[in-house]
C-alpha cells in the first residue's frame, strides 16, 4: 500500500508536471522546472535537457536549484551553461549524477514540505 507522501508524489508528477508553466504559482513553478531538469539529466543529460527546454531562463532555473536543491547542484548547472559544451558535459553530467542527496531527493522534500501550496 502507498504511503500518502507516495500518493501526493505520484499526484506531482501526473498533474502539475503536465500543466503549462504560465498556469503555476510560484512554488508549483519551482518544482515543475526542477521536475524538468531533474528527468532530462537522468535521460540524456545536459544536452538532453537542453535540447528539450531550450526556452527555459538559465537565471530563473539556477535561482531554482538553489531554492529547491542547494548550491553544488545550482553551480553545477551553472558550469554546464557556460563552459559545458567544452567536453560535450561530460564532466558537469558525471558531477550531477554524484551529488547526494540527489536533486530528485530533495525535490521530493520540497514537494512534501509545501504540500498545501503544492496541491492548492
Amino acid at each position: 500500500m502507498m504511503s500518502e507522501k507516495d500518493l501526493r508524489w505520484n499526484r506531482f508528477i501526473e498533474d502539475i508536471c503536465q500543466r503549462d508553466l504560465a498556469t503555476l504559482s510560484p512554488i508549483q513553478r519551482k518544482a515543475v522546472l526542477c521536475f524538468w531538469y531533474d528527468a532530462e539529466m537522468n535521460s540524456g543529460g545536459y544536452s538532453g535537457y537542453a535540447d528539450c527546454y531550450a526556452e527555459t531562463n538559465p537565471d530563473e532555473l539556477e535561482e531554482v536549484l538553489m531554492t529547491v536543491g542547494y548550491k553544488e547542484i545550482a553551480d553545477n548547472y551553472r558550469k554546464a551553461v557556460t563552459d559545458g559544451a567544452k567536453d560535450d558535459w561530460g564532466e558537469t553530467d558525471e558531477a550531477y549524477y554524484e551529488f547526494s542527496p540527489s536533486l530528485s531527493e530533495c525535490l521530493e522534500q520540497y514537494v512534501e514540505d509545501n504540500k498545501n501550496a503544492v496541491f492548492d
